[in-house]
């Protein structure tokens, strides 16, 4: 059973590091799924749309760990 619970966003936001720790979470789980169905990641870098290969969401995950 899923439990309802209230969360005050404000409060969340005003920390900022809950917010950015979900969204590195959630950054690194979906670099995950691309490279195990070994398809490239759309991303932005310098102001530029980019295909990352899986190759290169290995070398990037491994260096953030």
């Amino acid at each position: 059973m899923v439990e309802n619970r209230v969360v005050d966003i404000e409060a969340l936001i005003a920390q900022g590091e809950p917010i950015k720790d979900a969204i590195r979470r959630g950054a690194r789980e979906a670099m995950k799924r691309h490279i195990q169905a070994g398809v490239p990641m759309v991303s932005r870098k310098d102001a530029k749309t980019v295909m990352l290969s899986p190759e290169e969401l290995k070398k990037m995950l491994a260096e953030a760990e």
